[in-house]
């Protein structure tokens, strides 16, 4: 969250604004040295949510979020797979058991 935070809620540190709050910023004379430096607003609903920093923030958080899902879906994958083993394994024996138990009384 902090990186999304860092890169929504306030400028890009290479625009050079002046810190007033911490959503408002004194625009810089010079504010060209990244495209984003002209994206800030002090507007509360808009601040700096189109910067391609605010993009990128939010791309890393989403990725460290799916890393955690993706260690519970390799564990339930993982214990799927063991009860499929185990169910096919008692399925095989209940068969087998079958077979015996008719070979234990005969033909008839």
């Amino acid at each position: 969250m902090q990186s999304m935070h860092s890169g929504c809620c306030k400028p890009p540190t290479i625009c050079g604004y002046n810190y007033v709050s911490p959503t408002v910023w004194i625009n810089p004379t010079n504010p060209i040295a990244d495209p984003d430096c002209l994206a800030w607003s002090n507007d509360q609903s808009q601040l700096c949510y189109n910067c391609n920093a605010c993009k990128a923030g939010l791309l890393g958080n989403l990725r460290k979020e799916w890393r955690k899902v993706n260690v519970f879906l390799i564990i339930a994958v993982v214990v799927l797979i063991f009860i499929y083993v185990i169910g096919c394994s008692a399925f095989k024996n209940a068969q087998t058991e079958d077979l015996f138990r008719r070979y234990k009384r005969g033909w008839v």
